[in-house]
């Protein structure tokens, strides 16, 4: 790492024209590469799992951009314009740049706890539109149970099932246990938000937990080779909306419907931040139906 940061150093002082660096530079124990950062921050966060391995090929991508030998010192603002631009001439929505942007704050963070970077450059996040949000109807949960079951897909189907009626996130069942079960209440100790909660189970999901002895772990590959099975069986082929993560937004949008205070969904889901659970406030109950009987002209009153 030491040598290929010298090496970049002595190449931009000769196209620059200016005196050759000094190798003492170099030698502080603390030199490194963004590729070298990179990819220890990929050993770090993003060693498994199959989020893991699609951000170590973004990863792979960033870094036949910026090069191999490109030193951390030059990790800055005009750098990531660069990426950014690179992003959107490659027609990059803005919220996946605002992901692959996600993982260059994480190793910068990385870089600074350890002393390698003095502070973290700035990250000009992308405006992201709300979007719709897709969730499922009973009607077309009856029909994928149906499906399933036709087909044969009894473990896909309980695990959908499951994710519908506790809103959990795909990559935090192979986490569970059966001993994590006290009564029908389920705590969940591995989550994105890195602090365990606790959520009741349904009838349902109760028996879905304990007839598969709580192991709903499955291979995510053939998760979505199923999936997109019972999406083509139901006539769903384009709808791009509906994925794995729609049964987390119907948990939401169930609990907000039916009455659920946001900060219960909040803990609920899991959020870091009540912003994230805001998404779902406009399906809360209201009394529309009430005010809009003010703004009701009073035909009494016009004709008089």
């Amino acid at each position: 790492d030491q040598a290929n940061v010298m090496l970049a150093k002595v190449e931009e002082a000769i196209s620059l024209g200016k005196a050759l660096p000094d190798p003492e530079d170099c030698n502080d124990g603390k030199a490194m590469t963004i590729a070298a950062l990179l990819r220890k921050a990929g050993d770090k966060y993003w060693s498994d799992s199959y989020r893991g391995k699609a951000n170590r090929g973004i990863i792979d991508n960033m870094i036949s951009f910026i090069g191999e030998n490109r030193p951390l010192s030059s990790l800055n603002v005009e750098l990531m314009d660069d990426l950014i631009t690179h992003w959107k001439e490659n027609h990059n929505a803005n919220s996946t740049i605002n992901r692959k942007l996600s993982i260059i704050s994480k190793a910068t963070t990385f870089a600074v706890d350890r002393g390698w970077l003095e502070q973290k450059p700035k990250i000009e996040w992308q405006k992201e539109g709300k979007g719709r949000i897709r969730f499922i109807s009973e009607k077309e949960e009856a029909i994928m149970y149906r499906v399933l079951t036709q087909i044969g897909y009894f473990k896909e189907r309980d695990i959908f099932m499951f994710l519908v009626d506790t809103g959990m996130r795909l990559g935090e069942l192979k986490t569970l246990r059966l001993d994590d079960l006290q009564g029908n209440r389920l705590t969940i100790w591995e989550t994105k938000a890195d602090y365990p909660r606790t959520i009741v189970l349904t009838k349902r999901a109760l028996e879905i937990f304990k007839n598969n002895d709580g192991d709903l772990s499955i291979p995510y590959p053939r998760l979505i080779h199923h999936w997109t099975q019972m999406k083509s069986a139901m006539g769903l082929e384009d709808d791009k909306q509906f994925n794995p993560h729609c049964l987390r937004h119907t948990c939401a949008s169930r609990l907000v419907q039916r009455g659920v205070p946001l900060l219960v969904v909040k803990e609920w889901l899991g959020h870091r931040n009540i912003n994230t659970t805001m998404r779902y406030a406009h399906l809360c109950p209201t009394n529309l139906e009430e005010a809009v009987k003010v703004l009701e002209p009073n035909v009494t009153q016009a004709v008089a």
